[in-house]
């Protein structure tokens, strides 16, 4: 059979171009990937801590298996996650959650508010983090906060570490967060304050920073937390002195619309390898 020797150059010109939309299809196709994969993971090297307000977080959210499966798929990129404004005496709701999140424990607060309308805080972490005390504020601050504290002290590594969550009462910002100051005080161990401060705004001084001077506003008052709008840092993150050398960096989550909550997720990352 004689070949034809002048096809032969058409046929490997023909082969390259099809190598070159394969390699295409496949540098696309990893490009998509890596696109798709969150840039937070449960990584013992690097501790994930957020906080998230729910807005009025009970059974009419929870039944929602779409909305419930948004938060989960949401929450569990993190080691640590506080969740606020929970409203729901029966505390299925956030069972619901902690089915969903079989890795996780988690330590909810008693009902808390000085009127008939209560909210409870829950704290979820995974088996890299160990609780080692949890202090629940509510009984003995319930005059002097809406919402008393919820404090707990955990351990990664080499790392522990005090951590607060508080949702500030929005019309008295000044004064519970110096209530909170005097409380927490000024301790010389690894602490965070975390959760819906309400500190920005009309609220509290148009954001210019009154209360924990001498410690780290990670979001600061021209980062927006809200999903209204109008732009407003009502949710924080504040270390003390000995917290700055575990942190790494902040952010904010900001994939929320106002049917699933009314504030964006904000977190940060620590190194727990430092003491």
């Amino acid at each position: 059979m004689k070949i034809n020797l002048s096809i032969i150059p058409m046929l490997l010109f023909i082969l390259l171009i099809v190598l070159i939309i394969i390699l295409v299809g496949i540098l696309f196709y990893l490009t998509i990937i890596n696109i798709n994969t969150p840039t937070i993971s449960n990584n013992v090297d690097n501790v994930s801590i957020a906080s998230w307000n729910l807005q009025d977080f009970g059974l009419k959210k929870t039944a929602n298996e779409t909305l419930l499966d948004f938060y989960v798929n949401k929450l569990d990129d993190y080691d640590l996650f506080v969740i606020q404004e929970i409203r729901d005496y029966t505390t299925d709701a956030i069972e619901s959650i902690a089915v969903k999140l079989p890795d996780y424990d988690y330590v909810i607060s008693k009902p808390a508010g000085q009127g008939t309308s209560k909210e409870q805080y829950a704290i979820f972490y995974n088996d890299e983090v160990e609780l080692l005390n949890i202090t629940d504020w509510t009984e003995k601050q319930q005059k002097n906060f809406e919402r008393p504290p919820l404090e707990a002290t955990f351990k990664v590594k080499n790392w522990t570490f005090y951590l607060y969550t508080i949702h500030i009462k929005l019309d008295n910002v000044p004064q519970e967060l110096t209530t909170l100051e005097n409380l927490i005080d000024t301790p010389t161990q690894d602490t965070i304050l975390i959760g819906d401060l309400n500190a920005d705004g009309d609220n509290y001084y148009n954001g210019v920073i009154h209360n924990f001077l001498d410690w780290h506003w990670l979001i600061t008052s021209g980062m927006d937390t809200t999903v209204a709008k109008s732009s407003n840092a009502y949710d924080r993150i504040i270390i003390n002195d000995a917290t700055e050398n575990n942190f790494i960096s902040v952010g904010i989550m900001n994939d929320v619309n106002v049917s699933q909550s009314d504030h964006y997720l904000v977190y940060a990352m620590f190194n727990p390898n430092e003491n």
